[in-house]
């Protein structure tokens, strides 16, 4: 009991470890800072994605006469501004993807004090809308593949376990990814790009390349296990595999 917890917890902690590396070095982290005028924080956060039809872009200021604007550019709008408006200690404003697309740069236009800030100081942020997903695909997409990626590695840490259950661990991971890849993800996809009701989108846009060797892999790796009766370090080795053909992709 004690061995099954604790590969759990492992299982847990290295999902989450992974997650947050990909996504803090991943294409879509927001531009995030602070810097003071006059001794007064003010915070931002750029994001590059959105799942819907328009942005809405917060500010934190504690300097009281701050005023701004944001300059978009984008294949329907040159140089774009939109002015911020303030609330209490909040700058704030809309991007509508219907003026500006679906695909833009943005950067921010600061003034206090006599002093001109521009965010980011060279450059602009890219930013690109999504079609919106419904609340319960959302909750299965992150259901799905997070405990695919729980049972890769919790399957990987069976074997430093007394009686390995490897073969079972084998058979719900598989079913959990071919769920995934067959129904889960291309309908998240679809929603994703805005597939439904517009086009019928190239096979290979449902269905990544990573996705499909990871599947493909954990599947060969659960049949030889059922052959051979051996599954001291493959199920391991494979694990750590498609563990990082995830991080990379």
């Amino acid at each position: 009991m004690k061995e099954s917890i604790i590969l759990w917890l492992s299982s847990l902690i290295i999902v989450f470890l992974l997650s947050y590396f990909k996504s803090v070095f991943g294409e879509y982290y927001p531009v995030t800072g602070t810097f003071s005028i006059d001794g007064q924080k003010v915070s931002y956060k750029l994001d590059k994605i959105e799942f819907g039809d328009s942005y809405k872009l917060l500010i934190r200021t504690d300097y009281e006469d701050l005023k701004g604007q944001v300059i978009v550019n984008s294949d329907k709008v040159n140089n774009y501004t939109i002015e911020l408006k303030k609330n209490d200690k909040i700058l704030f404003t809309e991007i509508s993807k219907k003026i500006v697309g679906s695909n833009f740069s943005y950067s921010l236009i600061l003034k206090g004090k006599n002093k001109v800030y521009r965010i980011p100081q060279e450059g602009e942020t890219k930013f690109t809308f999504f079609g919106k997903i419904p609340k319960m695909l959302n909750w299965l997409y992150v259901l799905f593949l997070y405990s695919g990626l729980i049972l890769i590695i919790r399957s990987g840490l069976e074997q430093f376990k007394t009686n390995r259950r490897t073969k079972k661990f084998l058979v719900i991971t598989s079913t959990v990814l071919l769920t995934f890849l067959m129904m889960i993800n291309p309908l998240y996809l679809s929603y994703k790009y805005e597939y439904i009701n517009r086009s019928i989108p190239p096979i290979q846009n449902l269905f990544p390349i990573s996705l499909l060797i990871i599947t493909i892999l954990w599947i060969g790796i659960t049949v030889f296990v059922f052959l051979s009766k051996r599954d001291k370090t493959i199920v391991l080795i494979t694990s750590i595999i498609c563990l990082l053909i995830y991080l990379f992709n």
